[in-house]
């Protein structure tokens, strides 16, 4: 087959190209996989950059039931009928749940980044306040804590991340837990009124 070169075809062309995608509610790239072509190609061909094919212009029509003699004609005005077209709409449907799958990543994708690099700095920080610090000779409380990996390390922590992680230096003894004596709890942010120390073994290696 030969190529359209004429610069009035080429207009029309675009101007076909832009009726069919008004009609059918496709984008570029949309109306190029539904008809089996390629993306760049056909975008050239809409921006009148690149001349055409007759079978580039048959694969075109043929999804939509379009004479090429209609397509080719300026006087005649396209006309789609969707309403007849199930594999327009399952295409639709399909194209539709993949682009929201893509958006979906690209939002959750960089905020579990985020969560995750935050508690790994959270996990070692306690670990080197624990084996590396002096910071448990004094007995604290978690409330202390908050305020202390805040304001010398510009970490947050809530009270309950912060005993999480301490439960296993309680259970491998590096730290004691000792109850709060009630008179002594202030406010209500913390559930669990302990104070936390240096065990006697790892503070005499200190």
């Amino acid at each position: 087959m030969g190529k359209v070169t004429n610069n009035a075809l080429a207009t029309l062309i675009s101007s076909r190209i832009t009726e069919i995608m008004n009609q059918t509610g496709l984008s570029l790239n949309g109306l190029a996989c539904f008809t089996d072509l390629t993306p760049g190609p056909l975008r050239s061909h809409y921006n009148k950059t690149l001349t055409i094919t007759v079978e580039h212009v048959a694969k075109i029509c043929r999804p939509f039931s379009i004479p090429l003699a209609d397509f080719f004609n300026p006087k005649i005005a396209l006309v789609i009928d969707t309403d007849n077209l199930p594999g327009l709409s399952v295409f639709k449907e399909a194209a539709s749940a993949q682009e929201q799958n893509f958006l979906l990543k690209q939002k959750i994708g960089p905020t579990n980044e985020a969560i995750n690099e935050e508690l790994r700095r959270q996990r070692e920080l306690i670990a080197y306040v624990v084996y590396a610090s002096d910071y448990f000779t004094e007995p604290r409380t978690l409330e202390q804590m908050v305020d202390d990996f805040q304001e010398n390390y510009k970490i947050n922590f809530s009270t309950e991340r912060i005993y999480s992680l301490l439960r296993k230096y309680v259970g491998r003894e590096v730290l004691q837990r000792k109850p709060l004596p009630k008179p002594k709890c202030k406010g209500t942010i913390s559930k669990r009124p302990f104070l936390y120390l240096k065990s006697a073994a790892e503070t005499q290696g200190l």
